[in-house]
């Protein structure tokens, strides 16, 4: 049976997915810019994303088990959990995806 939180879980669960693949963008366009290896740094951008998609994965845990089926928290459930699964499966490819984006953010030279 839901509880009378769910709302508020929901919001949680899918903010903190949607940080997850949103700090990717910032990470690998901005902040990399200023260091010295660049885009090779992506697997901070990784750790970073995990330790937040496990945040909304841990919140929304509980209520997804007790049979909670708001589209709000699958969508963050579906999220986090999906960001953790890229980055653990194929690193490589978020690895071009930052590279991708920090080539494409970076001022020119």
């Amino acid at each position: 049976m839901p509880s009378a939180n769910d709302s508020f879980v929901a919001a949680v669960s899918f903010i903190f997915g949607v940080l997850a693949w949103a700090q990717m963008p910032a990470l690998c366009g901005f902040m990399f810019s200023s260091t010295r290896a660049g885009a090779q740094n992506y697997v901070y951008s990784i750790w970073l994303g995990a330790l937040i998609a496990l945040i909304g994965l841990a919140s929304a845990l509980r209520s997804v088990l007790q049979g909670g089926r708001q589209p709000l928290l699958l969508a963050g459930f579906a999220a986090s959990a999906g960001f953790i699964a890229f980055a653990l499966l194929d690193q490589a490819l978020y690895g071009s995806a930052c590279r991708a984006v920090f080539t494409a953010l970076s001022p020119p030279a």
